[in-house]
Parts: structure tokens; sequence; C-alpha cells
């Protein structure tokens, strides 16, 4: 994957994109991306001054905001605790509209064979420190507090596993963390597809991303000409980058003041001929 541009060394090209653009879409992952990574899931909480951003940014007119995360969608919608939103939770496989339509993209009888999670339970027992979420859809192992020497057998464990079953499930890695998923190719960026049929045909898409079931995501939003941002990684798909959540967050800020100050390009020429 090819290194990333730094953010904050290309605003002016950005804020020429942002005035020619008549309506922004604002789309990103959660933990890892508008909350930092803690060792439990449950510990994850935004911040107000996070919160209070995005629910300025919701309330703009001409602002369309998504957040897409490996969550449950009862507990992003939880956390995030905004109304107008496009959620997507496990990894895309559920959805709801800001209007609050709900939709899961799964097949019957595609789901995770249950013999597969009775395995992978059995497997985590055999490593403190490993365990098994359940997200309804999907499961995620959690392997951050096995002592490190152990983990490559782990992983190693997990992936026999999840292989025998190559019609039902598929795994994706991520940071200290493997997901098991359905077979079904449905993914974050097929539910930002979506979103996205939603949005104005002149919207310019932002999407802020950490990890690697992500990357789908950054491809997808440099292919429509959209602005995509992978946050403390060093290559990504994505074009451009960002050390941490922090930087996330004054980006926002610096996207909604932009936004409120822009003036449309087309309306630019006329000006400068009255001017004249």
């Amino acid at each position: 994957m090819p290194r990333l541009k730094p953010l904050w060394l290309h605003l002016g090209d950005l804020a020429g994109r942002l005035r020619c653009a008549g309506h922004l879409g604002i789309a990103s992952d959660f933990d890892g991306t508008l909350t930092p990574i803690v060792p439990e899931p449950d510990g994850a909480r935004l911040a107000p001054r996070s919160r209070d951003l995005l629910e300025r940014l919701v309330a703009r007119s001409g602002v369309s905001l998504a957040i897409l995360s490996g969550r449950r969608l009862e507990d992003l919608e939880e956390r995030v605790g905004l109304r107008g939103v496009f959620y997507a939770g496990t990894a895309g496989f559920e959805t709801r509209d800001p209007s609050g339509g709900h939709a899961v993209h799964l097949p019957p009888g595609a789901e995770v064979p249950a013999e597969l999670r009775e395995e992978l339970e059995r497997w985590c027992d055999r490593f403190p420190g490993a365990w098994l979420e359940d997200k309804r859809f999907s499961y995620s192992l959690h392997y951050r507090a096995v002592e490190r020497s152990a983990q490559p057998a782990f992983g190693a464990g997990v992936r026999r596993r999840v292989h025998a079953h190559p019609r039902r499930a598929r795994l994706v890695h991520g940071k200290r963390v493997f997901e098991v998923m359905p077979a079904p190719p449905w993914d974050k960026s097929s539910a930002l597809e979506r979103w996205l049929a939603g949005l104005p045909q002149e919207a310019l898409t932002f999407y802020f991303g950490d990890d690697s079931n992500d990357e789908p995501v950054h491809a997808r939003v440099r292919q429509q000409g959209g602005v995509s941002v992978a946050v403390g990684r060093a290559s990504s798909h994505a074009e451009y980058g960002v050390p941490t959540c922090a930087d996330v967050a004054w980006f926002l800020e610096w996207l909604e003041r932009e936004h409120a100050a822009a003036v449309p390009c087309a309306a630019q020429p006329a000006e400068a001929g009255r001017k004249a």
C-alpha cells in the first residue's frame, strides 16, 4: 500500500475542493478514530468535545453524517447518541438510516456456524487474556491481553479453525483482534455505498478510519472522488494520514469552520464579473 500524505500539509487543496462541493458527507469509524482504542471495548467513550462537534455537524444544512463500526448496532447508537445519523454496525451487516429505517444485510442461513463459535470459545479458554465477543452476526476474538510470546500460536489456531468453514465464515485481522465474519461479500464499504446513494450527486465525501477493515472503504471513497483519511497508519489505501484521534477531532472542527465560510465555486465568477 502507498504511503500517506500528511493531512495538515494539504489544507489549502482541501479548502478549494470543499468550496466547490454542493454538499458535505462525513463518514467515520468509531473505535480508534473518534475514540482511542482501550483495553476493554466497554470502556470506549465519545469525549464531550467530539459529541458536541458531531451534533453541530449533523444539524448543519448541507451536511450528512455516517458512523460505521464493527460494534453491534445498538451499542454504537448508544455510545454516539445522536439522531439524524446513518449508522452501520457489525462492520456494515446491520444499518439504520437517518429516518430510523433498520436493515440486516445477511441472507437467511448465511450466519457464522454455531459450531465454529464453540470451537473458538474453547480455543480462547486455552490462552489467558483471550476472549470472544458476540456481536450477533459476527464474533471478535480479542487477544490484546494474551502473553506476547503466545500470540502467534493463538492466531494460527484461529486461522485454522475459521479456514475449515470457507463457505460460511471469513477472517479479518485487526488491531489485536480477529473478526470472524459471515462469508457473504458485504462489509463497511457496502454499507457506505448504501449511505452514499442517499446523498446529492455533488456531495464531497470524507472518510476517517484506522484499521484494516477500513481499507476497502478508503479505496471506495477515493474511486468516487472523495477524501479518505487513515488514522495512525504509515501506509494505506487512503490518500491522507493523521497520527491520532485528537487530529480527527481537530480536522472535523476545521471542516465545520470551512463549510460555514465556503462560497460556492459557481458563485465566484459572477462575483468577480460584478467587481470588474
